[in-house]
């Protein structure tokens, strides 16, 4: 019977179970500072030993929050804690959407290892360079950094590194789309960063205005994810397979091996030797070697590439691995057989 064939049999139904995400070192961030921020107070005032007394989270941050002093004080756990205490609701929250958006998706292209190194050590690196500027230009020991800014700026620099021509796309007064790169915003950011923390660091007037954010400690951090990034290759021009031919060939010729002097000239003198009715410009032709359009599947290896850069390695199919690796064998013959025929 035609209803007995697998092609007219209706699909069995299974129950549908939602695929928690399982927990990561990304959600352990964003905990403790959603539980820093509401149980901090309470902890400032069991290690007080205030009665009727509520402490702030402006409290919180000056006693956690990292300085010259308190490392003179011998307080060097504020090292750690400064990045988990915040001095308001809307501090904490910024904080968190940046964390949570670059966080999670430099985690899937670099790992977790990438976004641990950029979130602490970018945090610190932040603060540094915050309480060093405020030490040499205004010659305050005492200002102290408290927030996960820094840290969150060297996640967002990060990932804007690693995917430069991605598209951030955001609503202008939640009316009109706006859609700009990851790495001309980022850039843009830090640059207005920049302007408000000079102007705020040689002018009291602005700084009673908004000299209340730690601008460098936002760039310090920024600087840092991209140093992280930039290491691991990232962040540079896009590698294609030309490029990666020539520079081959140049680490050969650094390296050592034989290279006859000039090259197309003897090889020209041979060819008109041996054939002198040759035409001037095929001997031409001969000498001059394989131009890019002769290299086998240029395009398609310049697509494999390209989509490392943007998308990391673990994007790319067997196929296309495949690929990467005929091309990376046919580089480690070509200059030997050039070489070869050149004599």
């Amino acid at each position: 019977m035609i209803e007995d064939r697998d092609y007219m049999r209706e699909p069995e139904k299974r129950p549908v179970r939602a695929d928690w995400p399982s927990f990561s070192v990304l959600h352990l961030v964003l905990v403790l500072n959603v539980v820093i921020f509401l149980v901090g107070p309470s902890l400032l005032d069991l290690g007080h030993s205030g009665v009727g007394r509520t402490a702030s989270n402006r409290e919180v941050c000056e006693t956690a929050g990292f300085s010259l002093k308190a490392l003179a004080e011998g307080r060097f756990w504020t090292l750690i804690t400064h990045m988990f205490v915040h001095s308001g609701p809307l501090h904490l929250i910024g904080n968190l959407v940046i964390i949570f958006l670059a966080g999670n998706r430099l985690i899937q292209l670099l790992g977790s290892r990438v976004f641990l190194l950029a979130y602490f050590v970018g945090g610190l690196v932040g603060a540094t360079f915050q309480v060093t500027v405020d030490a040499f230009v205004r010659g305050a020991n005492d200002l102290s950094v408290a927030g996960a800014s820094a840290g969150a700026c060297a996640l967002g620099f990060a990932l804007a590194a690693v995917l430069p021509q991605d598209n951030a796309t955001s609503r202008l007064y939640f009316l009109f789309p706006v859609n700009i790169r990851f790495w001309p915003l980022a850039v843009s950011i830090m640059l207005m960063e920049a302007v408000l923390g000079v102007s705020a660091l040689f002018s009291e007037t602005l700084n009673g205005y908004w000299g209340g954010n730690a601008y460098f400690a936002h760039i310090g951090g920024a600087l840092f994810g991209w140093y992280v990034v930039r290491m691991m290759g990232y962040g540079g021009q896009p590698m294609t397979y030309s490029r990666l031919w020539h520079q081959n060939r140049q680490q050969q010729g650094r390296a050592g091996l034989p290279r006859a002097p000039r090259p197309a000239v003897a090889r020209m003198r041979r060819l008109r030797e041996a054939a002198p009715e040759m035409d001037h410009e095929a001997i031409r032709s001969k000498v001059r070697g394989p131009k890019k359009s002769d290299l086998p599947l240029v395009d398609e290896v310049d697509a494999v590439l390209e989509k490392i850069h943007r998308q990391g390695m673990d994007s790319i199919t067997e196929s296309e691995r495949r690929l990467l690796e005929a091309a990376s064998r046919d580089l480690k013959t070509r200059p030997a057989k050039r070489s070869g025929k050149m004599g």
